[in-house]
């Protein structure tokens, strides 16, 4: 870093001071490198340290007419620097933060997809195959009542039986559901879940 005395260095903070650009190239060519090694070892971040310099210049000389003398400009560049390295440090570490968060949960959303996919599949599974060991009429009357989706009526006039015949087999198929699923609500809902998954 070429060396100036500390005369020469306020004439140039005054040429500074006036917006004249041998004032800005003084002061850049003396602080910029040591300004980026200043940020260098806040953030560890060659690139984003000259940034975060070269920022610093193009702030303090928007300001120009307030600085006077050498040490006031070399002061507040680092003061800026600093400031802004610690922003930096603060919005990258807010980003990793959510960036792991996202990764975990989008982990954890993966898993339990995964894992509801899994348990969906051989409730699915069961449900079908305890419907398929039904007796071959009430098998019918309930792929067409939960499958099909037709009501008692329709199987009644399809069949060519009496509507009380098909609840008859609706009540038979849902003592044997029973023995398997056991709660009484709980055949209600895997039927309700077969119907959705079929029609899927």
């Amino acid at each position: 870093m070429r060396i100036e005395s500390t005369y020469n260095q306020n004439e140039y903070a005054l040429a500074f001071q006036r917006g004249e650009e041998k004032g800005f190239d003084f002061f850049f060519r003396e602080l910029f490198p040591s300004l980026c090694f200043f940020a260098n070892r806040m953030i560890n971040n060659k690139y984003e340290a000259e940034d975060i310099a070269s920022a610093a210049f193009i702030k303090i000389w928007k300001r120009h007419n307030q600085f006077d003398n050498a040490k006031n400009i070399r002061s507040y560049l680092y003061q800026i620097v600093r400031n802004d390295c610690l922003k930096f440090l603060h919005q990258n570490d807010r980003r990793n933060r959510t960036q792991r968060e996202l990764e975990y949960l989008n982990i954890v959303d993966t898993r339990a997809n995964c894992e509801a996919d899994i348990i969906r599949a051989e409730l699915y599974n069961d449900l079908y195959n305890a419907l398929n060991n039904l007796p071959t009429e009430c098998r019918k009357v309930y792929k067409m009542l939960y499958i099909e989706g037709k009501s008692v009526k329709e199987i009644a006039k399809e069949l060519k039986v009496s509507t009380s015949t098909v609840k008859t087999q609706k009540a038979r198929g849902l003592a044997m559901l029973r023995k398997k699923f056991i709660p009484f609500t709980s055949i209600f809902f895997l039927l309700l879940f077969l119907n959705f998954f079929c029609c899927m």
